[in-house]
């Protein structure tokens, strides 16, 4: 597209609607009810360690040798002691040179069973077992698809969430998500830590679809974290530690349990963003996708970001496709027509501290995002 009519489709579009009411801010953002967000996990590996607390006696070191043998088929390494005075059995998440760790430390039962959790496993339940402890190694939970708050509790996740809610300043530049994430100097008190699964991603250079910067001024930390891991196809997870919090950096989207890229808002969209459903005069032919979406974005004063890892991977890049419209509409109904079209997906989201904005990715990702939010009401 020559830049003369690109700048002429950004001042046709902007003159036209230069006496439309400002966007209003002010916004609730939801939260995670595990009753209603539905999810799926992605598959990673922590790493496990597994102890069984028993009584220096023979016959529980005979079924320690019993169960030595069926937790090795399973590929683990149990550790069978004597309790420490006062120690009980426990279900936790540590932090070791960097990486996520889970300790199991169970029991033996004097009938032989060994207690995890809130259940007594006897040799004979070798496959449930496997299932518990599989659950824990990739998610850090016994139940991880009924645990949208990562084995938070309700205080503990509204104090992440203050801890997420302070703005960013600048732009930040792209390079190794390793790098790029210890340049934003984030406090002491949410250290990050990689999965093994993706560990390897932390030294590798951002991808060519990946831009050289973002500009994330006002951004809160945890929505501003999420978009930069969005651009290598990474998320992060909260982990809770002896300490408090670590954000533990995971491969995968929107489907896959993590921290969401922006919040769905309590509210209708066009009470606070008010031109969102208003119609406005639009004739264009062949104009590149991103000059229209950026065209909408400065309309509506929002921000907009793109999730340019999926969009890459689902070959949907806004830059290289085209789109036509002659008549009036409203920027609601355009990039509803857009997604439709081309395959991409359009939402206007929060951060967390409930400034919104505009959310660019795949048809895909953008229909899980609204699943798992579909509890919240937005009618048009």
């Amino acid at each position: 597209m020559r830049v003369g009519y690109r700048s002429a489709v950004l001042s046709a579009i902007l003159l036209a609607v230069a006496a439309c009411e400002t966007a209003q801010c002010q916004v609730r953002i939801s939260t995670t009810d595990p009753a209603q967000i539905g999810q799926r996990t992605v598959s990673r590996s922590r790493t496990l360690v597994v102890e069984v607390l028993m009584q220096p006696l023979p016959l529980y070191r005979v079924r320690a040798q019993e169960w030595g043998r069926v937790l090795q088929e399973l590929g683990y390494a149990p550790r069978f002691r004597a309790p420490q005075p006062g120690e009980k059995m426990r279900i936790e998440q540590q932090q070791r040179a960097g990486r996520s760790v889970v300790v199991v430390v169970g029991g033996m039962t004097p009938s032989g069973a060994i207690t995890i959790g809130n259940r007594d496993y006897s040799v004979t339940d070798k496959a449930e077992l496997e299932k518990l402890l599989k659950n824990l190694q990739e998610s850090g939970s016994e139940e991880p698809g009924k645990d949208p708050r990562w084995g938070l509790t309700e205080q503990q996740f509204a104090q992440l969430r203050e801890l997420l809610r302070p703005p960013l300043t600048g732009s930040v530049k792209l390079s190794t998500p390793g790098i790029t994430l210890r340049a934003l100097r984030l406090p002491r008190s949410l250290p990050v830590t990689w999965s093994e699964g993706a560990f390897e991603w932390s030294l590798k250079p951002a991808p060519k679809s990946a831009p050289a910067e973002l500009e994330l001024t006002d951004v809160s930390r945890g929505t501003a974290i999420a978009i930069i891991l969005a651009q290598y196809g990474l998320g992060f997870r909260p982990v809770l530690t002896r300490s408090g919090f670590a954000l533990e950096v995971v491969a995968g989207g929107e489907g896959d349990n993590l921290w969401p890229i922006g919040w769905k808002t309590e509210e209708q969209t066009a009470d606070l963003v008010p031109r969102y459903l208003r119609s406005l005069p639009f004739a264009v032919e062949d104009a590149d996708v991103e000059v229209v979406i950026e065209t909408i974005a400065d309309h509506l004063e929002i921000p907009s970001f793109y999730s340019t890892a999926s969009l890459s991977a689902g070959g949907v890049t806004p830059a290289g496709l085209l789109y036509s419209r002659d008549g009036k509409i409203s920027p609601f109904r355009m990039l509803r027509e857009m997604g439709e079209k081309l395959g991409l997906g359009f939402s206007v989201r929060a951060d967390e501290a409930g400034r919104v904005f505009l959310w660019v990715t795949t048809a895909d990702e953008s229909a899980v995002f609204a699943k798992r939010f579909a509890h919240v009401r937005d009618n048009r």
